[in-house]
């Protein structure tokens, strides 16, 4: 969520930041506090003012190294599913004042991939997908867009390295993405270039759902 902070910052937007830590990119108000409970998101969505004219839902819970860990499973749902629900249903209402867009970060694995070191990832993107088409359908009556961004493999400390950044064999452009470049991809989809998309899916992956493998090439 950082570069994406820091490029809404930079194209100009008002930035509410909900985070664990305090610290912020320059530029961000601060939210200190967990993005799932509602009167932290309650809190967010004050300050941001009457206006609401985006949303983005990019918190994540890190994946347990067992998958039949079930407090992993409950924790990963409430981070990574339950909490942009509930901040799309607090954060509605000023959305539809402002005609205001929302954007979820989900990821390939999920939608088309499987995971077998975190099936709670996986379920819990997967059920990201519905969200979004459900709410794209309950905010186009207000004029609030609704989509998601896929991310594939992004060099981040979330994504474990199983290969060099700038060598990915599993990736049809060679490398793994970078943060930045996901969030580009939020910002056109909040900006109005976008005003005609809604309840879309947009994978930033480097074409990897799309590679049969290198012998495909």
């Amino acid at each position: 969520g950082r570069a994406t902070a820091e490029r809404l910052v930079a194209d100009g937007w008002h930035v509410v930041g909900i985070d664990l830590r305090s610290d912020q990119p320059a530029g961000v108000e601060r939210v200190v506090g967990d993005a799932c409970a509602p009167d932290v998101i309650r809190q967010a969505i004050d300050a941001a003012g009457p206006l609401l004219h985006g949303l983005v839902c990019s918190a994540g819970a890190p994946v347990s190294e067992t998958w039949d860990d079930r407090a992993a499973w409950d924790e990963i749902m409430r981070v990574d599913l339950d909490a942009p629900y509930e901040a799309l249903r607090l954060a509605m209402p000023r959305l539809v004042v402002a005609g205001g867009s929302a954007v979820l970060v989900g990821s390939i694995v999920g939608s088309v991939e499987g995971s077998r070191r975190s099936p709670a990832y996986a379920a819990a993107k997967a059920g990201l997908g519905g969200l979004v088409r459900s709410m794209a359908l309950v905010g186009a009556a207000g004029g609030v867009r609704v989509n998601l961004v896929e991310p594939g493999a992004i060099d981040t400390p979330f994504d474990p390295p199983r290969y060099p950044p700038d060598a990915r064999p599993d990736v049809p452009l060679g490398r793994m993405g970078i943060a930045e470049e996901v969030a580009g991809t939020i910002a056109f989809l909040l900006g109005p270039d976008a005003a005609y998309v809604t309840g879309a899916s947009l994978r930033v992956d480097g074409g990897r759902t799309v590679f049969g493998g290198p012998d495909r090439l």
